[in-house]
């Protein structure tokens, strides 16, 4: 690809892509893309996945080539790094000991490697330079138009494809919508309120299942636990087999787990153990790897965690004001004690590099028709943004979950989702209006084995 999509002249880079060919070849309908969402998440492995996913469905592997690809900059296509280790590897972070003075200095400090190691890339990490890198496999795979499947930030990345080559879109599936209205730092601070609500959620399922997790038979009393297991953490002093769990690993790995309210019976069987002092069963030993964020080789080890920098610093403006950002953690601190000193942290986009931001493609008014499913209790991406990219684009349709959970198709059971999200992508035909899909019992329950997709969609 090139680097610069204004200059095909200019430096090339690498795409990784990966396909799962149609079964039935004569029934093939053409390509469908996928990505996990990030920005910064690898998406090679998606298409098994995916099959693996919609195998209630087969004629969707039968009749469409599963297209994965690593986003530019991502895993196989010309990773890019920062140069950071050890516990620099990090996007939220929880502030130390230092306070809030010593994490300007840290975002400060991330911000500066990032323009020595990745300045390179800087000025060509925008999600629109990614779109037209999706069009460009397109033509590499001599299709006339693609369809897609895009989860979380994956939504945003179909959005704009849709903006920039509206007449090369098939048959489009966002799911867990990103609000195309807001900035990178009001989606982040909507982290705060939304984590807490749902540890909220948790802690009262909890207490109502003492008997199962032993945290307590009130909810307060099942919080108050999980500070005080963060507070043992904080002191070193929390200890899983040979490992001394650090606060930050612990509040990421809970960070995770809350999610989606089918992972709650696996938050509170982890969190049970540590309270109770019970040593961690082989089969969840595999929560200790959602507390970090590194990538695994041959990407270098920040590489995950660099291009999300480099996507979400390019994307939008950030302030740069000091003050308002110890400002807005302060607040965000004192309502939502957990999450919020986190997510409303400074950023190292406050000291970004300066580069030439062109203008974002927006889908507002556009005639595209695209399929968009969310449920109405997403802590990552709020509801609201899938009822405003349905305002935006009038000729979509929007399926509605109630419960709290990101992402959907596949990951929340529910045939009334799969029935019209496949019915979709083999006629081509949306429905003739918005649906509402209600919960299904199953639905609340967490695979023996979540590990297989547990932090795939993971940086939203």
């Amino acid at each position: 690809m090139p680097l610069d999509h204004n200059d095909r002249a200019s430096r090339t880079i690498e795409l990784a892509i990966s396909r799962l060919p149609a079964i039935e070849p004569a029934r093939r309908r053409g390509v469908l893309l996928v990505n996990p969402g990030g920005p910064g998440g690898s998406g090679l492995e998606i298409p098994e996945y995916i099959a693996q996913l919609l195998s209630g469905y087969p004629r969707v592997v039968e009749e469409f080539d599963l297209v994965g690809f690593d986003p530019r900059f991502v895993g196989r296509s010309s990773p890019v790094t920062c140069g950071l280790t050890g516990d620099d590897i990090a996007i939220s972070r929880w502030p130390g000991a230092g306070g809030f003075p010593a994490e300007v200095a840290q975002a400060r400090m991330v911000a500066q490697r990032c323009g020595t190691h990745a300045g390179w890339a800087i000025p060509y990490a925008t999600t629109a330079d990614a779109a037209r890198d999706m069009d460009l496999i397109r033509t590499a795979l001599g299709e006339p138009k693609i369809s897609y499947l895009g989860y979380s930030y994956g939504t945003t990345l179909g959005r704009v494809y849709a903006a920039l080559f509206p007449h090369r879109v098939d048959r489009f599936v966002l799911d867990s919508n990103t609000d195309p209205l807001k900035d990178g730092r009001e989606a982040d601070r909507a982290f705060g309120p939304e984590f807490e609500r749902m540890l909220g959620l948790f802690t009262s399922a909890a207490a109502r299942n003492d008997a199962r997790y032993g945290l307590g038979s009130d909810a307060r009393e099942v919080r108050r636990a999980v500070d005080r297991l963060v507070a043992q953490a904080e002191t070193g002093l929390l200890q899983v087999g040979t490992k001394s769990l650090t606060a930050a690993e612990l509040r990421a790995i809970v960070f995770r787990l809350l999610y989606a309210e089918n992972r709650f019976d696996l938050l509170g069987r982890f969190l049970g153990i540590l309270h109770n002092g019970l040593p961690l069963p082989a089969n969840l030993a595999f929560l200790l790897n959602l507390g970090r964020s590194d990538s695994p080789p041959p990407a270098p080890a920040d590489n995950a965690v660099a291009a999300y920098f480099l996507v979400e610093c390019a994307d939008t403006k950030w302030p740069t004001s000091v003050a308002r950002y110890r400002i807005e953690h302060a607040m965000d601190s004192r309502a939502y004690p957990f999450f919020g000193p986190a997510t409303a942290n400074i950023t190292p986009c406050a000291f970004w590099p300066d580069i030439e931001r062109r203008h974002q493609p927006s889908v507002a008014g556009s005639r595209v028709p695209l399929l968009l499913i969310n449920s109405t209790g997403d802590p990552a991406t709020p509801y609201r943004g899938a009822l405003t990219t349905r305002r935006m684009m009038p000729n979509s349709r929007l399926i509605t979950v109630p419960a709290s959970h990101h992402s959907v198709l596949g990951e929340y059971p529910n045939a009334c989702v799969e029935a019209a999200a496949t019915g979709y992508l083999l006629s081509g035909q949306l429905p003739a209006r918005d649906l509402l899909c209600v919960a299904e019992p199953s639905a609340t329950r967490l695979a023996d084995s979540p590990q297989q997709r547990l932090g795939a969609v993971k940086l939203t």
